[in-house]
């Protein structure tokens, strides 16, 4: 990965750690990194972590799924769901870190 990509991703993280955000929805192919190490980075404890986080895959087979509650999301959706769907998703995800 090219430094700056790397930037790139460390600019979003840096977003997701300033707060205010009651969820995340990352794809697992990002441009400049792979979704499941950002999911990993949100949620290990550092400033403004853990957000609930769910992983949006296009091929999401039981593998992926399994690696991302293993990289700390909640969850994951298909790029094949529709919107009300995933909207239906995130609205669980955020009342649920409200319970």
């Amino acid at each position: 990965m090219s430094p700056s990509l790397r930037l790139a991703l460390r600019l979003r993280l840096a977003r997701l750690r300033e707060g205010g955000l009651d969820a995340a929805l990352i794809d697992i192919t990002l441009p400049d990194g792979n979704g499941l190490d950002l999911v990993g980075e949100i949620n290990n404890g550092g400033p403004g972590s853990p957000i609930p986080t769910l992983v949006l895959a296009a091929n999401l087979e039981t593998s992926v799924a399994v690696r991302a509650v293993e990289a700390g999301a909640r969850g994951a959706l298909s790029k094949r769901v529709s919107v009300p769907e995933s909207v239906d998703a995130i609205k669980r995800l955020t009342n649920a870190g409200r319970s």
